[in-house]
């Protein structure tokens, strides 16, 4: 009896063990050697590693950051992952870091290369890939590495959706963003998704989805914070002359809220908004 016990309790621990050793972070990757930090950072001590970058990750809703460092002899790749809780805020804090000259790479929903870097967001997580220290690692091994931890995470490559309603004539390249608050600088403004345009000018885009109440209260304090002759409507085209970010072209429809900013051309705004407006679903 007490033999069958221990061989029992002796594969309940191997079995724990196994689970242990497979971390649901990090792959295993032949001819390295893994280890995992212990360590997990959240929200609340975040700046103790990165302190001036933090804010601008909890802005986007950050939950919890994961590291790992794979070994080889003397090189050393380190990989972060980053939870930001949803694809529009790993997106968000991805477009924030992502630079127009960055080389792009097809890894995850989207991915840049720069030297000695890989990162790259995938579902909820914004994932950032580095050689450190002294040895160099070729590029082509921390992509290979980005790969296998793109497919250990597991997630649907897929960027947001409401990036498909930005219209593609005069979007200069790689100027889509996510801000996911103070949009801006007004609190009541958020979740904006924005794009750079050039046509008869440089412009901005906006496109802010939410529930058709929030919309319609978004629109309400903006038109109450500024002067009545500060506004303007015209059929369902409200223009407004802001203070601080200048003459703001606007239409709500349904749960969207369309605005083009830093143009006084009215024409091309109505144009690029009507456009947004046809895509809709």
């Amino acid at each position: 009896m007490f033999r069958k016990l221990y061989i029992f309790m002796l594969c309940c621990c191997m079995t724990v063990s196994s689970a242990v050793a497979e971390s649901t972070w990090f792959p295993e990757v032949d001819g390295w050697t893994m280890d995992e930090y212990e360590r997990i950072y959240h929200s609340g001590d975040l700046w103790e590693l990165i302190n001036g970058a933090a804010e601008g990750f909890l802005n986007y809703g950050f939950e919890s950051l994961h590291l790992a460092e794979y070994t080889r002899n003397d090189e050393i790749i380190r990989v972060e992952i980053y939870s930001q809780g949803s694809t529009e805020n790993a997106y968000g804090m991805y477009s924030a870091e992502r630079m127009p000259d960055y080389r792009q790479v097809k890894i995850g929903a989207q991915g840049y290369s720069s030297e000695g870097i890989v990162n790259f967001f995938t579902g909820p997580y914004y994932v950032k890939i580095m050689a450190v220290g002294l040895a160099n690692v070729e590029e082509s091994k921390i992509f290979e590495m980005a790969v296998l931890v793109d497919k250990h995470l597991d997630q649907p490559s897929r960027m947001p959706a409401v990036l498909s309603l930005l219209p593609e004539e005069g979007r200069e390249y790689l100027s889509d963003q996510y801000i996911a608050t103070n949009f801006m600088g007004y609190g009541f403004l958020h979740s904006a998704f924005t794009a750079r345009y050039n046509k008869n000018g440089s412009f901005q885009l906006f496109i802010i989805r939410s529930s058709t109440e929030e919309i319609r209260k978004m629109l309400d304090l903006y038109k109450e914070m500024l002067t009545e002759e500060r506004v303007h409507q015209k059929d369902d085209l409200y223009i407004l002359n802001d203070t601080y970010n200048g003459t703001v072209f606007l239409a709500e429809k349904d749960e969207y809220l369309i605005g083009i900013l830093d143009t006084e051309e009215e024409h091309t705004a109505v144009e690029y908004i009507n456009a947004v407006i046809a895509r809709l679903p």
